[in-house]
């Protein structure tokens, strides 16, 4: 079993409040079921195939405890985490299983109706200060979200017009259409 390292750069970024918040206002559009009213958004860390045999499966519960360890004990992980908890996000390494095998992850969880404060961290992140900044940022991030991510996207985009990507992310990270 390799070693496992500090927290891998592209789960950092799925860390990133625009991100996250991207994640969960899409889930919400698409009507994810809920658990008691939470949202929740998986970030996948590793599998076995199949039906692993129980040597595989203790080997990977092992790895996953190492993962646990090496990213408990990374700063960047525990600084993206706990920004992330004051914006109301828990967040838990996890694992499953089905017929296709043992899953790793690390769920985050908010309530389906407070993504105020990650928005407002969102927000921050990106440079928004001022209270009229915000509130076009929050618009702008609606009509985005309703062209992008709602059932009913197609009909969205004849009724709003294009606002470019999230204004919570990066213009150069933007599709050409959005």
């Amino acid at each position: 079993m390799a070693e496992i390292e500090s927290c891998p750069n592209d789960v950092l970024q799925r860390l990133r409040p625009e991100i996250v918040l991207l994640n969960f206002a899409a889930n919400r559009l698409a009507r994810q079921p809920q658990s008691h009213g939470r949202l929740a958004d998986d970030i996948w860390l590793d599998r076995t195939q199949g039906n692993p045999s129980s040597e595989e499966v203790a080997r990977f519960e092992a790895a996953h405890e190492a993962r646990r360890a090496a990213w408990m004990a990374d700063p960047a992980f525990v600084t993206a985490v706990r920004r992330l908890q004051g914006a109301g996000v828990d967040w838990a390494f996890g694992h499953e299983s089905d017929v296709s095998g043992e899953f790793s992850l690390l769920r985050l969880r908010i309530a389906a109706d407070d993504l105020g404060a990650l928005e407002a961290l969102a927000a921050e992140d990106a440079g928004y200060a001022t209270p009229q900044a915000r509130a076009s940022a929050a618009e702008r991030f609606h009509i985005f979200m309703l062209r992008n991510y709602h059932p009913d996207w197609r009909r969205n985009r004849e009724l709003y017009a294009d606002v470019g990507g999230s204004p919570y992310a990066a213009p150069a990270t933007w599709s050409r259409e959005t």
